[in-house]
């Protein structure tokens, strides 16, 4: 995790009248934020960093003083991983001063160059260009009405030629995108955030443009608009899927896409937490055997041979889980007891003690008079029976 953060402060020094005065009042803003740091200033990023890291507030203008100031800090500063910093110290070496004033050819055959380049760095004596941040690319196309719109259907007119500039945009860099969203402004009202989710990453103008009409035949517009916004979610790199150049384009036969589309309608309709994916959990409990996530990742049906060893290997599970157990009537546990159509069981789970929502409890299969199986259970200290799930 990063744990420090690095300016560069020359050219603001003449403005505050001195480093003193500069690095005070950087200080004193992380006070006020009520935030626990240390600081220091030096003609090197690594050598301010060191000495924040060794707790030394230094200034330090005066790249002569650098390896006097840098003498006394520990090697663990340096932030090397253990097994270098282990072998330092195997040799002696526990401070700055004892690694500066090792031959440099020897430190280059124990440890490498790069090791060495560092020195040099915290030193300035060698140059240490910082990569400027390059933000990620994204889609972003406005457009002003004449007239202000007051029908979603116009609205949807409109945006044609900007999903398709959309497209063009994201296959000349070879990229696709997972969500969109519409900016509606208007003159009497606040913004309007119109958000496209997509099943998985496309560059495809006819998978944009069906997620958008679901959309907008959804909407209703809480005021006349007089511009609108496309937004797209930073580029991503294309699937081998979808660059794949002999992928059917839909129709009646299908395509890859087919499964995606279902998804991306769906939401557009429902909502996008109405339709989610699942996650299995590393868990006994059934209840705590999954996660809801947002993404979906879509894959074809397994064999059934495959599918049968990848499920668990004992009594299988129903996909319809309740919520909460629900206690059974005494009416349906005598029918259990004194009918009993028992398919499997009992399987017995007893497992979270640990976190103070332990269960022990005895899981049976019981198929109804009508040929529906259920998932019921009896906990093994109360004796009581709760329905927990229905097989399909």
């Amino acid at each position: 995790m990063p744990n420090a953060l690095l300016l560069e402060i020359r050219g603001s020094v003449r403005l505050f009248g001195s480093l003193e005065k500069l690095h005070g009042g950087i200080d004193a803003a992380w006070r006020h934020l009520q935030l626990e740091t240390s600081s220091a200033t030096a003609p090197s990023t690594l050598a301010a960093l060191w000495l924040a890291r060794a707790g030394r507030r230094e200034i330090i203008e005066d790249p002569g003083l650098l390896a006097g100031r840098l003498a006394e800090l520990p090697i663990g500063c340096t932030a090397w991983s253990a097994e270098r910093l282990q072998t330092l110290r195997a040799l002696g070496v526990s401070r700055m001063g004892e690694l500066l004033r090792l031959p440099r050819a020897g430190l280059a055959r124990r440890f490498g160059a790069a090791a060495v380049l560092e020195l040099e760095i915290a030193l300035a004596r060698q140059a240490a260009p910082r990569r400027a941040f390059v933000p990620r690319e994204r889609f972003r196309e406005r457009f002003d009405f004449e007239m202000e719109v007051e029908t979603a259907a116009y609205l949807q007119k409109a945006l044609e030629p900007v999903i398709g500039r959309c497209a063009r945009f994201l296959r000349e860099r070879q990229a696709g995108v997972q969500a969109l969203e519409l900016r509606l402004e208007h003159r009497h009202h606040s913004l309007t955030r119109v958000r496209l989710g997509l099943a998985s990453i496309t560059s495809e103008q006819r998978r944009l443009s069906s997620v958008l009409a679901q959309k907008l035949s959804q909407l209703e517009l809480a005021a006349p608009v007089s511009s609108m916004e496309l937004v797209s979610a930073p580029l991503q790199p294309l699937s081998a899927v979808s660059l794949d150049v002999f992928a059917r384009q839909g129709g009646a036969g299908g395509g890859s896409d087919t499964a995606p589309q279902l998804v991306e309608r769906l939401r557009a309709r429902l909502g996008d937490a109405a339709v989610y994916g699942l996650r299995s959990i590393a868990e006994h409990r059934p209840e705590a055997a999954w996660q809801r996530v947002q993404e979906l990742r879509l894959k074809a049906l397994l064999p059934a041979e495959q599918l049968r060893h990848e499920t668990h290997p004992a009594m299988p599970r129903p996909v319809w889980l309740l919520d909460e157990p629900a206690q059974l009537p005494l009416s349906a546990v005598r029918q259990i007891l004194e009918e009993p159509d028992i398919v499997e069981g009992p399987e017995r789970i007893e497992s979270g003690w640990w976190d103070g929502k332990g269960i022990a409890r005895d899981y049976y299969i019981v198929r109804q008079a009508g040929g529906a199986r259920l998932w019921v259970f009896q906990e093994r200290l109360s004796r009581r029976w709760y329905l927990h799930g229905v097989f399909a």
